[in-house]
């Protein structure tokens, strides 16, 4: 049965809704991969969270570089679909899985052999070293299903499809959870492998994901199958991928290196405050993971519009994803800010020091989650669009910005001087992303005109 929503003739806020909400079941997986993996390791030791923690940033860095080809992809895909064009879906497929796979070898090849200089950076305690350089190691192993699944998982949004990644994204949750106490802690012959069990059953339960992707998309028959992947990439559709991908990648790169300085920061209040920001950001997740889940409907709803020359619909669709998006972050907001200290229980619940710290932390990221959710659903309507280039340099600058002003706030507060520049930064992010939508709207008379003065790709709508 065809699982697509026609994004194109559907009322907007049932379509969008009907599509966003698989994409947010699929984000509090993600989530829960992480939530997982910290509440076992929660149970073993505070070192072990620190350790993981630490590799987070890097990982973070490996789902950075997946936007290359996911975004190129997406947007690609969605546009070529909105205009009913078959041979151009096939070339951005191939151009994009190309671009991808080189990617994943240069990745994951650094990882591995570089890993014990890279974790040097922090000066971690040689106990905290060697747990994140095993955990590491495994998961640069298994790099290549960290970049293939959301690649084909992009391939099956583009169509109006998200049913089909949000369960097999259930599948491997359930199996990461079932696995993950068994090798963490050991079970009969299955001996106690700690932060190395985590990493393992991460991995498999991506590869999995990977391996039932793969076969529903043999099933259905879409792109991901149809095309020869044996064939050279064209370079007007690598150049697009890259165009379009690129930008996201250095947002989101410059955050996770911004995250890796300011872990620095955090490392020399010792190893408490490291566990916190662990535990606080995957608490956190659930708005920014969310909201990014339905900054992906959004952004193939306009998309396919925009292919489709819709412009009306691209207007709507923008108002009511917004509303949607806008009323997680409040929920978010009340949830961090009321529930605080009760959320860090549950991860560390021996350990009222860090608990406390933690709520602190919760308590100060509240205030910034309906500007970061209003930044994300803007970012996937400007990049559906093509507009890639400039929720980028918004993310870019006001990321960058958290460590001068981590700077200026740690004489004054200490460690929550840190949590308060992460949380003021996505304030202003926010803002200006809203305002940037709107200005290109006008400059361009709702997107139809003068397009090519801002677009992010060689080839565009014509």
């Amino acid at each position: 049965m065809d699982r697509r929503i026609n994004l194109l003739e559907d009322d907007i806020g049932k379509s969008l809704f009907r599509m966003a909400m698989p994409l947010m079941g699929t984000a509090f997986i993600q989530m829960a991969y992480s939530l997982t993996d910290v509440m076992w390791l929660g149970r073993l030791s505070t070192n072990a969270v620190a350790a993981v923690g630490t590799c987070s940033f890097f990982v973070w860095i490996a789902n950075a570089i997946t936007l290359i080809a996911k975004t190129g992809i997406s947007v690609g895909l969605a546009q070529a679909y909105g205009k009913n064009d078959f041979r151009e879906s096939k070339e951005v497929m191939r151009a994009g899985i190309h671009v991808n796979l080189v990617f994943c070898l240069l990745v994951g090849s650094i990882l591995y052999f570089f890993r014990d200089s890279i974790l040097g950076f922090y000066h971690l305690p040689e106990t905290v070293h060697q747990m994140a350089y095993q955990y590491l190691g495994i998961i640069a192993l298994g790099m290549f299903f960290t970049f293939m699944n959301p690649v084909f998982s992009a391939t099956f949004y583009a169509r109006g499809n998200s049913v089909t990644p949000f369960k097999v994204s259930v599948i491997a949750l359930v199996l990461n959870i079932v696995v993950d106490p068994i090798l963490i802690f050991g079970i009969g012959p299955i001996p106690r492998l700690g932060t190395a069990g985590a990493a393992l059953a991460t991995v498999l339960a991506q590869g999995v994901g990977t391996v039932i992707l793969i076969l529903v998309a043999k099933r259905e028959r879409t792109m991901l199958i149809q095309t020869k992947y044996l064939r050279p990439s064209s370079k007007k559709y690598i150049g697009d991928i890259l165009h379009l991908g690129v930008p996201a990648c250095i947002q989101s790169t410059i955050h996770a290196s911004v995250g890796i300085v300011l872990n620095k920061y955090i490392a020399g209040y010792g190893a408490r405050p490291i566990a916190v920001y662990a535990i606080g950001s995957q608490i956190e997740s659930l708005s920014w993971m969310t909201s990014d889940g339905f900054s992906t409907a959004i952004s193939a709803f306009m998309g396919q519009n925009y292919g489709a020359k819709k412009f009306e619909r691209i207007k709507k669709g923008y108002i009511v994803g917004l509303k949607i998006v806008g009323s997680l972050g409040i929920f978010a907001t009340i949830l961090l800010f009321f529930g605080n200290e009760h959320l860090f229980r549950l991860f560390i619940p021996e350990d009222p020091v860090t608990i406390l710290m933690g709520g602190e932390y919760l308590k100060i990221l509240s205030i910034s989650q309906f500007f970061m959710t209003l930044e994300i659903g803007t970012s996937g309507a400007l990049n559906g669009l093509s507009l890639t280039r400039y929720p980028a340099i918004i993310g870019t600058v006001f990321n960058l910005a958290r460590i001068p002003l981590s700077f200026l706030f740690m004489p004054l507060w200490g460690v929550n001087g840190i949590w308060a520049s992460m949380s003021f930064s996505s304030v202003l992010k926010g803002t200006l992303a809203f305002f940037a939508f709107w200005y290109i709207y006008k400059r361009t008379n709702g997107f139809s005109e003068n397009m090519e003065k801002y677009i992010s790709r060689v080839s565009s709508v014509s």
